[in-house]
Formats: C-alpha cells, sequence, structure tokens
C-alpha cells in the first residue's frame, strides 16, 4: 500500500498491468509481495465509486490451505470492525477463479522501516509524533476487541504530505504526515475475557522476534499489553537508531526479550537529543511484566503527549517506576538464582509512601525533540562552625580549682612528713 514497483512485478505476480479482475478492477503495478501473497495498486471501476486501491491476493498455491484460508476471511472480518483515520478502510472482499483478494484503502506512502534504513535516529520530537498515531490507532483496534501482535515498522505506512500542507498543530511540534498501521493478518480477536484467533495455535508463535513481548515468546495467552510492548520497541528504534534487541538470530533476538535489561536509550545515543521523560515512557513500554507497563494505549500516548509538552510525568503510587522496571528485567533474567546465599543479610524493604503521595520523573527542560537546556548550579550551602568561646567553661574552671586543691594537699602532707 506504498509506491507501486515496476509493472514487470505484476507480470511475475501474476496478473498483468491492464487486466481487470473479478469485472471491477483493473490493474496497474505491483505494491509488495510476501510469503502469503501479492499487493497490487489497482483502479476501482464502476458506478459505486472508482480510484485507486491496494488489492491484496493470496498465492493461488496457498488458497487451499485451510489455515490460510481462514486467516485471510478473519482478517477482512477485523478491518470491517475497525474504523480510525490510522487505520486503512476495508473496500470490498471478493473470490475471483479461486483467488481471494481483499480491496483495501490505498495510501500513497512509504512503510516507517524504509525510512529508519533511510534515516534512523529520528528526531526524538519526530519520534512521538509518529508514536502518538501509532497508539491512535492501537486504541481503535483495542476498543473493538483486537490484538494486532505484528506491530513492526513495516506495517506502519507514513503518507506523503503535500507540498505546502502541515500535520504539526504548532511550530514547536514536528510536522509528520498522516500514519496508517495496516496488516492484521496475524490479529487475536478478544470476545469477552476470553481470547481466540479462531486458528489452531498449541504450540505456536506469531510474531516478528525484534518486536516481540517476553508473553509472546513463552507463547502464553497475550492481550492489548503486548502490543504496547511493540510500539515501545518501535518508539525505542525511531529514536536510538536500532531496536532494543537486534541480535544475528531470531533465537537470540527472543531469549534478549526474555531476560536481558534494555540499554538505556540516553545511554545508547550520546548527543543528548533525548529527554529523561522520553526514556521513563520507552522503559516502561518495555517492562518485562505486562503489568508494569501502560495499562493501555491511551494511558500510553498521555504520557506521550506529557513528554512533548515538556511536562512532568507523574507516577501514582501504584504506578511502576524506573528503578521497579530495571529491577523487573533483573527478576526475569535465567542468570539470577532464585534464592540469595544463606550469608547474605536481608535487605529492608523500601520506605512506604504518604497516602496521596506522587512521585515526578524530572524533565528536561527542552522538549524531546531537542537538546536539553543547560541547569543552573544549585546553590550550595555550607554550615558553618560554631564559634569558639574566649573564656572557659564552667566545667573546665572548677577542674582546674580541684587540681590546685590537690597539689595544695600534697605539698602540706609532704611537709607534715618531714617533721
Amino acid at each position: 500500500m506504498s509506491a507501486p514497483h515496476d509493472e514487470s512485478g505484476a507480470r511475475r505476480a501474476g496478473f498483468l498491468p491492464g487486466q481487470r479482475v473479478a469485472d471491477r478492477y483493473r490493474i496497474d503495478a505491483v505494491l509488495g509481495e510476501g510469503a502469503s501473497g501479492v499487493v497490487y495498486l489497482a483502479q476501482a471501476e464502476g458506478s459505486e465509486g472508482g480510484g485507486q486501491v491496494a488489492l491484496k491476493v493470496i498465492h493461488r498455491h496457498l488458497c487451499g490451505d485451510r489455515q490460510v484460508h481462514k486467516r485471510f476471511h478473519r482478517e477482512a472480518v477485523i478491518l470491517k470492525r475497525l474504523e480510525s483515520p490510522n487505520l486503512v478502510r476495508l473496500l470490498d472482499f471478493v473470490e475471483h477463479d479461486g483467488l481471494l483478494m481483499m480491496a483495501l484503502e490505498y495510501v500513497d506512502g512509504v512503510s516507517l522501516e524504509a525510512l529508519l534504513e533511510r534515516e534512523a535516529p529520528l528526531d526524538p520530537g519526530r519520534a512521538v509524533e509518529i508514536a502518538l498515531q501509532i497508539g491512535a490507532a492501537l486504541s481503535a483496534a483495542h476498543g473493538a476487541g483486537i490484538v494486532h501482535r505484528d506491530l513492526k515498522p513495516a506495517n506502519v505506512l507514513l503518507e506523503r504530505v503535500p507540498q505546502g500542507e502541515s500535520q504539526g498543530e504548532s511550530q514547536s511540534v514536528p510536522a509528520v504526515p498522516r500514519v496508517r498501521v495496516v496488516d492484521f493478518g496475524l490479529a487475536k480477536v478478544v470476545q469477552g475475557e476470553q481470547m481466540t484467533t479462531g486458528l489452531t495455535e498449541q504450540d505456536m508463535i506469531f510474531g516478528t522476534p525484534e518486536y516481540m513481548s517476553p508473553e509472546q515468546v513463552r507463547g502464553e495467552e497475550i492481550d492489548p499489553r503486548c502490543d504496547i510492548y511493540a510500539l515501545g520497541c518501535i518508539l525505542y528504534e525511531m529514536s536510538v537508531g536500532k531496536p532494543p534487541f537486534p541480535r544475528r538470530t531470531a533465537m537470540a533476538s527472543m531469549t534478549a526479550h526474555l531476560g536481558e535489561e534494555v540499554p538505556l536509550p540516553r545511554a545508547t545515543r550520546r548527543d543528548g537529543a533525548i529527554s529523561s521523560a522520553l526514556e521513563a515512557v520507552i522503559l516502561r513500554a518495555l517492562a518485562k511484566r505486562p503489568q508494569d507497563r501502560h495499562a493501555d494505549a491511551r494511558a500510553l500516548t498521555e504520557a506521550l503527549v506529557a513528554c512533548r509538552s515538556g511536562d512532568r510525568v507523574v507516577a501514582s503510587p501504584g504506578s511502576v517506576t524506573i528503578s521497579d522496571m530495571r529491577r523487573s528485567a533483573l527478576e526475569h533474567s535465567p542468570t539470577l538464582p532464585s534464592d540469595p546465599p544463606s550469608d547474605m543479610p536481608t535487605p529492608l524493604p523500601p520506605p512506604r509512601a504518604p497516602a496521596g503521595f506522587a512521585e515526578t520523573l524530572p524533565v528536561d527542560s527542552a522538549p524531546p525533540g531537542g537538546k536539553p537546556a543547560a541547569r543552573p548550579a544549585p546553590q550550595v550551602h555550607v554550615a558553618r562552625p560554631p564559634p569558639v568561646r574566649k573564656g572557659l567553661s564552667d566545667k573546665v574552671l572548677w577542674l582546674l580549682i580541684a587540681v590546685v586543691f590537690a597539689a595544695i594537699g600534697i605539698a602540706i602532707g609532704t611537709l607534715v612528713g618531714q617533721r
């Protein structure tokens, strides 16, 4: 659903440029091709409306695969349930000549993956604006009972901004194009409190290793907080220039998500562009335990808005702090012993915060997109020693009198003894 490839790609994929499909679409070019299918740029024809569409077609050799067939149908059902400016609309679902197809709203743009390959790391202010729109898409999906499960830069599209237009709210907010989240082929549907894909998932792991939450890696039941973790990975990559756990193999990357501590963004990118508030938001989104992350996409976007405006990020007494997140990472590390040595003293618990206490995480004076301003040097007050009294104290005076009387007594005793 981004810029089209050359026309030779359409010939290789099966449909020829100019070919009419299902009596209402004319193929123009190939937008992209993956393991499960091809996405064509096509022209919609007919009285109900025209214009360009992205025509997603399953590979012919997979149409007989029952699992693929179900997943494609389910993706269409999911997209019909979703409505958001940051998602693509499903326009049509057809079967033609034994092939499954869905017509989607065409987005003229580029993937976030391609953008990061060219420009990473991004200005943190720009990264925040992109993450806010991804969060809006997740809010819509989660509100409809859908968990994406495969959120990654390749599934995020950025529309091309027409010359002269700007998406920024003010001069202080970086202008970014509209962001769209796509590809709900691996999405999970929430039905009440039970979650299902309608497919057999026993002993199966879904997702992309670099962006998978620890619970996904373990093959556990997941909820919307796994998408929060994936968005945390994307925000980390946009801000730092690489994912939190880039590894040479998928297994190494998944293992790192399980037990390794997240490298601190500000220590990894040393130009001072990442504020302490933005780092705190990223680390919380990447907490190992789901309960330590933001409760939902709305909570994450609110924290990002606070970063953008330069406000303090306030954590209520029940919220997780940076220390908690780092401790959570260590607790989940497989290299740590389960019990401390017997000769180690038991640490005292930290003092409890009083009722109504709110911990504030400091925010640099600069917004996320700029370098933090120099802080004024703190005023140091040195306590002066108390003045020395020139006179003798009463205690010293009585001590001297006692010594004098003792000396007189010794002298008298010596004289009496000589007589």
